[in-house]
Formats: structure tokens, C-alpha cells, sequence
């Protein structure tokens, strides 16, 4: 039996997260640090199906994700003055779907992951790398508190704007491949007459919605169409979404006015990150830092996992990395590059560009909560799962 490597997971989100859990379970010794302060208790909400599913099962980790899923009953459509044009349960889409999907919120699925990790492997909180460099043996790696250790391994989880991808591999700019469009999201203040449905906006060239979270809350998501490939300073960010909506009708302008420190604000340029290789030497890259879908895809924290899993069961078949980073590529690429050519195809009208297309989006949500339309749209959707390809 091989020793036990030392593997340094960099990232303690969905990837790391689950990284960490299999490796443990296929006898490594993990270690995983995350720049945040502390587990991150807000974020947007994501549909959570296929290879994620699949991993989950294996955790048994299902039973509590169920419990914490978001009670979104209906969709909502507005008009720019507030009226209400589309009203649509969304129980019948859901059980036309041929594959089983949840409702969540990302830091429950992050809470629920880290619950799941043995007591003996914590993570460690506001750590950072400052250097890393890779001898024939070993990695040795400088951390932002001084500190100096060794490892067999470093795993790169530390999403699209990865550290590791940037000291290993070169600048973001070499990879990162934006599809169009700026997004946003951030916790408003109470609302009445809401209730749990998810309330959108849809105008030309952008669009906002509100949606519940699971603790009687509210979020909104905003994306617009944009040439930008990097965002101003963040604390010129709320003033860049009130120009980009200073005329949107509804409730928009207002809630972004709203906004202040405890808004949980995040805003990011939709970009796929597409790279020839994912490892080099000791070091590999996992989820978005080596493949970032975005959220058009509405899979990405799935194959995170799906991609976690498959790392952690190629690297316990062998004790040569190289081979099983090699395996693991093999394996997923194919997978990777298939969805992110499928969002690529949804990007061209994620958000419509006329009134015309409005009124096209409009006519679709209309028609996609027929059971034989949302059985359609579900296999193109493709929520399938890069476990069952083994």
C-alpha cells in the first residue's frame, strides 16, 4: 500500500470541499485552506442535479440537502411597470424533468459539505499562498502567515480567479473567455406580496430577478449584456449597475440604491476559463480554476463536485500523479467541453437584445411548463453525470 500523500488543497469551497472528503476516504492526508476569513454563509442560488446528485448520494449527504432546499413554488414574469404577466408553478416543469434536481442556496451546500469532512481535517481559514515551488520530491509552499511546509500535492480548487492557476500557468487574461455579459447579486430588503417565487424582469439587453432565500429573505440577480473583461474597483461597482439600469422599470433602480455592506454583494463578468492543460508537474487544478462553466450553465457547482470525485478516485488508483492527473483529464475534459460548448449556445440568448426578443423569452416561459416541453428541455439541458461515463 502506497504511503500517504501530503496534498495541499488550496480552496475550501465545493471543489475543495469535496476534494478533501475523498481523498480522506481513499486514505490521503489533506490539508485545505480558504482565503475567507470564515465559511461563507451567503451567496445565489443554483439548481443542483447530475454529477453532484451522484456524488452527494455517495456521501450520503442527500437526506440534508433535501431539508435545506429553497421553496421556490412559482415563476413570475413583470412588466417594466411592475405587472404581473406570467404566473407559472413550477411543480409541473419539475416533474417532467427526467433527472432529479434541488433548489439551493451555494453556502448550504457549502455547509452541508464541510459538516461531512472527519474531524481531522479542518480547514484552515484565511490562509493564502504567497509562493510555491515545485522540486522533483516535493512542493514547498510559503503561506501569507509565514509559514513554510512541504507537500506531495497541491490541488488548485480555488475557482475562476485561482491563485494557483495564475503562479503556475500565467495570468487570468491567457484563459479566461467572457461570453457577454456582467451579473450581480446581492440581499434586499424585505419584501411583501413575494412569497416563494421566483420574480423576474426581463427588458432589453438585461435582466433582474428576485427569488427567495431559506430564511425568509430575498435575493436579487441582475445580468446585462457587456463588452467588459474586468470590472471596475469594487467600490465603484454599485454606481457601474446604476448606470446600466438607471431607466429599468419595476423595482430594479430602487434595490440596487439599497445596497450597502450588508447586502452581501458580488459581482463578476460571465467568463468561461478554457486551458490546454490542468496540471503541471506536482500540481493540478480542479472546477472552475481549471474549467469554469459559469452560471449560464447552471451546472457548475455539480461538476465541481462530479470533478473532485473523479480526481480523488483517479489519484487513489495509482501513486504515479502524474499519470492519475493525466486519467482524471481523460476522463473530464470530453465531459467539460461539451457543457461549456452548450452554454456557449445558451449565452446567445441568455438575455434578449430587442423587444421582439422579450417577447419571444415571455412566450417561452409560457410554453416550457408543459409537461412535454419540459421534457424536451430537460435532456437539452443535459443535467447528466460525469460518474456514470465511468
Amino acid at each position: 500500500m502506497q504511503h500517504k500523500r501530503r496534498i495541499l488543497i488550496v480552496g475550501g469551497g465545493i471543489a475543495g470541499l469535496t476534494l478533501g472528503y475523498w481523498l480522506k476516504q481513499h486514505g490521503e492526508q489533506p490539508t485545505i485552506i480558504e482565503q475567507a476569513a470564515q465559511r461563507r454563509d451567503e451567496g445565489y442560488g443554483i439548481d443542483f442535479s447530475g454529477s453532484g446528485w451522484d456524488v452527494a448520494q455517495r456521501m450520503g449527504i442527500l437526506a440534508e440537502l433535501e431539508g435545506r432546499q429553497i421553496a421556490v413554488e412559482s415563476m413570475v414574469l413583470k412588466n417594466s411597470q411592475g405587472q404581473t404577466i406570467v404566473k407559472q408553478p413550477l411543480a409541473p416543469l419539475r416533474e417532467a424533468l427526467p433527472h432529479p434536481m434541488l433548489h439551493l442556496m451555494r453556502p448550504e451546500l457549502e455547509a452541508v459539505l464541510a459538516n461531512a469532512l472527519p474531524s481531522d481535517l479542518p480547514v484552515r481559514y484565511a490562509t493564502t499562498i504567497v509562493r510555491l515551488e515545485q522540486y522533483a520530491e516535493y512542493v514547498e509552499v510559503r503561506f501569507n502567515d509565514g509559514r513554510v511546509e512541504q507537500f506531495d500535492l497541491v490541488i488548485g480548487a480555488d475557482g475562476i480567479h485561482s491563485q494557483v492557476r495564475h503562479m503556475l500557468f500565467g495570468p487570468e487574461s491567457q484563459f479566461a473567455h467572457p461570453l457577454g455579459y456582467t451579473f450581480a447579486t446581492f440581499k434586499v430588503p424585505q419584501l411583501e406580496n413575494y412569497g416563494a417565487n421566483a420574480t423576474m424582469l426581463i427588458e432589453p439587453q438585461r435582466q433582474a430577478t428576485i427569488y427567495p432565500d431559506r430564511r425568509g429573505g430575498f435575493l436579487m440577480m441582475l445580468a446585462y449584456r457587456s463588452q467588459q473583461t474586468q470590472l471596475p474597483a469594487p467600490d465603484q461597482r454599485k454606481a457601474m449597475l446604476q448606470t446600466e439600469y438607471r431607466n429599468a422599470g419595476w423595482l430594479v433602480p430602487q434595490l440596487i440604491d439599497s445596497i450597502n455592506q450588508q447586502s452581501a454583494f458580488y459581482c463578476d463578468v460571465i467568463s468561461q476559463i478554457r486551458m490546454p492543460r490542468w496540471s503541471q508537474g506536482r500540481v493540478a487544478l480542479v472546477a472552475d480554476a481549471a474549467h469554469c462553466l459559469t452560471l449560464i450553465s447552471g451546472q457548475g457547482a455539480a461538476t465541481a463536485m462530479g470533478g473532485a470525485y473523479v480526481l480523488a478516485e483517479e489519484l487513489a488508483k495509482t501513486a504515479d500523479h502524474q499519470a492519475a492527473f493525466q486519467a482524471y483529464e481523460r476522463r473530464m475534459r470530453p465531459f467539460v467541453e461539451r457543457k461549456q460548448a452548450g452554454a456557449r449556445r445558451v449565452a446567445l440568448t441568455f438575455v434578449p437584445r430587442t423587444w421582439l426578443g422579450v417577447q419571444v423569452s415571455r412566450f417561452v416561459v409560457r410554453a416550457a411548463f408543459t409537461p412535454t416541453l419540459a421534457r424536451s428541455i430537460g435532456k437539452r439541458i443535459g443535467f447528466d453525470s460525469v460518474l456514470a461515463l465511468a
